[in-house]
């Protein structure tokens, strides 16, 4: 797939509101796009002839991750497979805006500081959103924080983040332009000590079969 064509992802989670809302924002945006919760039936439900990107959430179990990017690579050699970086609709998208764009070399952040930094050659649109779960029983809630949104001058910026952006488990999705960044804040939350493993229930079945090209 040559750089910069919109790839037709197939994205393979658990939760079902992560799923459907990728799809929406990747659909909305002009990609061919669908997800599934249903792993068993991946290779009979999809043709891997039309999959250029698979993104694979944790919840998926790594030797059944194996075995589908082994039938799919074996179907179609071009798939390319991505791990996804958390259940989030939009952190999933602008992972594949990333893929499909590049990373955009201007972006850096600072921990030390809480900065992010930007060198623009061109006055460029950009678009920083804070993404972050909360874990809260039986499914994590979603949190987007719009941080900045407008044309920006060349040259050098600072931004800083937000106090309501924490410190650990969270991402920044930086658009410049048509290119997309996804910067991590920080490392993983600790888990909860007084924590007690209880099974998660059943998601809500998933499988989207829209099709690929609009």
């Amino acid at each position: 797939m040559a750089t910069g064509t919109r790839p037709q992802t197939l994205i393979v989670g658990r939760s079902a509101l992560p799923l459907t809302g990728a799809v929406e924002i990747l659909r909305a945006r002009g990609y061919g796009a669908n997800a599934t919760n249903q792993f068993d039936r991946v290779l009979d439900d999809y043709d891997a002839t039309d999959l250029d990107l698979v993104i694979f959430g944790g919840q998926v179990p790594p030797a059944l991750r194996t075995h589908l990017e082994t039938a799919i690579s074996e179907r179609n050699p071009r798939t390319r497979f991505l791990s996804g970086l958390g259940g989030l609709a939009p952190l999933l998208a602008a992972q594949v805006e990333e893929y499909t764009h590049g990373t955009p070399s201007e972006a850096s952040y600072d921990h030390e500081t809480r900065t992010l930094h930007l060198t623009l050659s061109d006055t460029t649109r950009v678009v920083v959103t804070g993404l972050w779960a909360e874990a809260v029983p039986p499914e994590p809630i979603p949190h987007t924080f719009m941080i900045s949104d407008g044309e920006l001058p060349v040259g050098a910026h600072a931004i800083a983040l937000p106090e309501e952006v924490p410190d650990r488990g969270a991402f920044v999705s930086v658009r410049i332009g048509e290119r997309t960044s996804v910067l991590r804040i920080g490392p993983a939350p600790r888990p909860s000590g007084s924590a007690t493993p209880q099974a998660l229930p059943a998601p809500e079945p998933v499988t989207t079969r829209y099709p690929w090209t609009r």
